[in-house]
């Protein structure tokens, strides 16, 4: 029997052509754009990307929130005092300042009351506890890039949260500090008690943080490319300390010397920093050395934080496409 051939089977059409991926989907998140394609931003781009800046933050708010636990946790977990320590400090701090140059060495102010004799104690107390959390925000934050290479791989990571995760925590420590020493004011004679300067503490804290975090963003992404930033910032530091009124008074009554360079010190912002502080935590005495209020000093403080803000953004945003090959 001869065999049978095989019926022949209908012919398949032939498969449509894939269809096209979804450009919107493979392209990158706006704020990564130039990082990732490997061309320098354009102006355009650099300030969409800062105008981008609150939205970008406010999506990684669970992520900067768990960065500044994880910092506090690392600060505080394994002392003796633990959790105390952001009161214990400030509290320790100021018994020293107060009885070391009130006591100990009579610093003075001249014509002051008797209840405002410890004026100089507090007055360097303010400066050391807004200087403090300046710098070690700052001093923090210079290796927050470099250190975190595990993080740059993954495209999707905001490394801008990097710098700022540190600037938090060391505001975070200062809040409890200024409500010891205010809480000191208001049960003993030390000081005056608060006053409804007091409400623009807030306010300061904002600025304060704008400002650190601009430069927090400007050496941390140098950091990256120039090792030796980080021992720059700390000359840096010592100098600014120096020659900001930390532990001396900028006014001729106290030292005559320094007013034909007050001109000069008008110019820092830093001076402007703790003045404004100052003004505040102290209730705007003595008088002399507060006799504008502290509405000039928060106005030039304010237009140095956005200033410098903006600058130290864009100079992140610069570097940021280039981390991931350098760390």
């Amino acid at each position: 029997m001869p065999p049978v051939a095989p019926l022949p089977q209908a012919a398949r059409p032939p498969s449509p052509p894939p269809a096209p991926p979804d450009t919107a989907e493979l392209r990158p998140p706006p704020e990564l754009g130039a990082w990732i394609d490997g061309k320098r931003p354009s102006a355009r781009e650099l300030v969409a990307a800062l105008a981008r800046l609150p939205v970008t933050l406010a999506r990684h708010r669970d992520l900067v929130a768990a960065g500044v636990r994880r910092d506090l946790r690392a600060r505080l977990t394994g002392t003796l005092f633990g959790r105390t320590w952001p009161l214990l400090e400030p509290l320790a701090y100021f018994c020293v300042y107060w009885f070391l140059f009130t006591r100990l060495l009579g610093f003075r102010m001249p014509d002051l009351p008797t209840h405002q004799a410890g004026a100089m104690g507090v007055w360097m107390f303010t400066g050391v506890l807004v200087w403090g959390a300046f710098a070690d925000g700052l001093t923090r934050s210079v290796h927050a890039v470099e250190e975190s290479a595990h993080l740059l791989t993954k495209l999707a990571f905001p490394a801008e949260v990097l710098p700022l995760q540190a600037v938090l925590a060391s505001l975070v420590l200062l809040v409890p500090a200024v409500a010891v020493f205010e809480l000191l004011c208001a049960l003993t004679p030390i000081w005056t008690a608060p006053g409804p300067e007091l409400l623009l503490a807030p306010l300061l804290l904002v600025l304060q943080g704008l400002f650190t975090l601009g430069l927090a963003w400007a050496v941390s992404a140098i950091q990256v490319f120039l090792k030796d930033t980080a021992h720059v910032l700390g000359i840096a530091l010592t100098l600014a300390m120096l020659s900001t009124p930390v532990f001396w008074v900028p006014s001729p009554l106290v030292l005559p010397a320094i007013e034909p360079w007050l001109s000069l010190v008008d110019l820092n912002p830093l001076h402007h920093l703790l003045l404004a502080w100052r003004a505040v935590l102290l209730g705007g005495e003595p008088a002399f050395l507060f006799w504008d209020g502290p509405w000039r000093s928060i106005g030039i403080l304010a237009a140095w934080s956005l200033g410098t803000l903006a600058l130290g953004h864009v100079v992140f945003h610069l570097g940021k496409r280039r981390f991931a090959d350098e760390v």
